[in-house]
């Protein structure tokens, strides 16, 4: 049995259960609110997550190159434990990395969405910032999610709670989202505004032939089904985009996705472009979101 997530109050959703714990620990990230979380985390506005440790680092040194803030000579140091995510803070800025697939997007949405809570901070955002799978998008072109499908091409995630289903709203930040928008319009990164299709797995999921068990449909089923998938709208295939939107909205936390197609799945499943090309296509989603940042705090390059 589905049941319907209710319409809430988003603000609601902090959970009153936690009041009773003498020490958090926020145990994947190796912190806990024994520590001084309010001078390590308190002025934080941005959480930009992506899948990898090594492109949240990216990103972080990127981003302190924005905020003119000098990175030492051995690199930045991440903060709390490393063995499941790195966590790098960079003035109001919180690099994340969020693993692969919902399960792990989803435990650290939890602990980082606590850590903020109890560092005081407010009026903060979270942005996905990764890569994709495009559908009749060119490899390269940044894809800013409008809105979140899961793989029936229905705008919900599903989640399984005391045995029962729940089905949770998965829609994004509208002016977060607008905003992304105008910034790419400004600027010379190539963007397209469209759904995201988000999979609970890699292979089978996202309709590929090139998984290692024989498909159970064929090459004009998957080529019909993406085909329809594109009428309805969606530009690109991923598997955070459905537990970003439905946790950040019963959160009450503005949330975006922004990604790069790193290859057109219409034309094929196998992604043939160069490492430098792979850099290239990442780096034009992570300027994409700096500009706003830099935007939204007035900083000039």
């Amino acid at each position: 049995m589905s049941i319907k997530h209710p319409e809430i109050e988003r603000e609601s959703q902090q959970n009153p259960h936690l009041v009773n714990l003498e020490v958090d620990y926020l145990y994947h990230l190796g912190l806990d609110t024994s520590m001084d979380l309010p001078s390590m985390f308190g002025d934080v506005k941005y959480v930009c997550m992506g899948g990898s440790p090594e492109r949240a680092e990216q990103f972080a040194i990127k981003a302190a190159e924005r905020l003119g803030i000098s990175v030492p000579e051995e690199g930045l140091e991440p903060v709390g434990k490393t063995e499941r995510y790195s966590l790098y803070k960079v003035g109001p800025i919180i690099s994340l990395s969020h693993g692969i697939g919902m399960p792990s997007a989803s435990i650290v949405l939890h602990e980082v969405t606590k850590l903020l809570r109890y560092a005081g901070s407010t009026d903060f955002k979270y942005i996905r910032i990764g890569t994709s799978g495009g559908v009749g998008v060119d490899p390269g072109e940044v894809v800013v999610s409008t809105n979140v499908v899961d793989g029936k091409l229905n705008p919900v995630h599903e989640v399984v709670e005391l045995g029962k289903s729940v089905e949770l709203d998965t829609a994004l930040d509208s002016n977060l989202v607008q905003s992304l928008l105008t910034i790419a319009s400004e600027s010379d990164i190539s963007a397209t505004a469209g759904t995201t299709m988000s999979t609970d797995s890699f292979y089978a999921a996202q309709g590929r032939l090139d998984g290692a068990l024989n498909p159970r449909y064929t090459e004009t089923e998957k080529m019909d089904f993406l085909q329809l998938a594109y009428d309805k709208g969606v530009r690109n295939i991923e598997m955070e985009a459905a537990i970003i939107g439905a946790f950040c909205r019963e959160a009450g936390i503005p949330a975006a996705v922004v990604c790069a197609a790193i290859l057109n799945r219409l034309d094929g499943d196998q992604v043939g472009s160069t490492i430098e090309e792979l850099e290239q296509f990442s780096d034009n989603a992570q300027q994409l979101v700096l500009n706003l940042i830099s935007k939204e705090l007035n900083l000039t390059d």
